[in-house]
């Protein structure tokens, strides 16, 4: 489903098909949008390791910390991008049991340091050479849906679950013809409870599987 069909869905469901819409097409736009990146949040978000702009880390000699691309939600695993090699990712309040000390020591990287700042993360040791880390990662939508771009990187089966955030986002605006605090609640409440079944779901199909899977998609 595109996002043109999802917004013409709404408007059917709604009964905003007559202009002048109670909504325009940008509001719906940007509601859609935030539901997709919250039905990443909610879940564990869409998994990546192909695009560079945001899979793709370059290491300089002498520097530990890396600015992560601010879609990344969380980071699965690494490799060395040269040969394939896996390298440990390891969570800050790990580093202890780990024997990971930060004390200037410099080498080849052996793990990739996550959770001690927001969207960054630290290579133990440091680079003493410049080096390509790919990584797999869980992400954000890299653009928000709209007229020109109207597509919706989260898988199809999940498409109309984003309607009840929108219904939610609409239902929330400080109209007279529109505000509705009982729906606004109601469709937001369905979106989260679809949110956390999607989540299980997803895990049971990672572990069964026993590979990588779309985590948001």
């Amino acid at each position: 489903m595109t996002a043109d069909e999802l917004l013409a869905l709404y408007r059917r469901e709604m009964r905003d098909v007559e202009t002048p819409y109670l909504v325009e097409d940008a509001d719906l736009y940007t509601y859609m949008a935030d539901a997709q990146k919250w039905f990443c949040r909610l879940t564990e978000g869409i998994e990546d390791s192909r695009t560079d702009k945001v899979t793709l880390l370059s290491l300089t000699a002498a520097e530990d910390w890396y600015q992560l691309s601010p879609l990344v939600l969380k980071v699965r695993a690494v490799r060395r991008a040269s040969t394939g090699e896996p390298v440990r990712v390891v969570d800050d309040e790990d580093t202890d049991v780990e024997g990971i000390r930060f004390d200037g020591r410099t080498g080849p990287v052996r793990a990739v340091v996550t959770g001690r700042d927001r969207n960054a993360v630290r290579m133990w040791p440091v680079p003493d050479a410049t080096e390509d880390l790919r990584l797999t990662v869980f992400r954000l939508p890299l653009r928000d849906p709209s007229d020109s771009y109207p597509k919706l990187e989260i898988r199809e089966e999940h498409h109309l679950a984003l309607l009840d955030w929108m219904k939610h986002k609409v239902y929330s605006i400080p109209d007279a013809e529109l505000y509705d605090r009982n729906r606004a609640s109601e469709h937001e409440l369905k979106f989260r409870t679809y949110c956390a079944q999607a989540r299980k779901e997803q895990g049971r199909l990672r572990h069964a599987a026993g590979t990588v899977r779309y985590g948001g998609l």
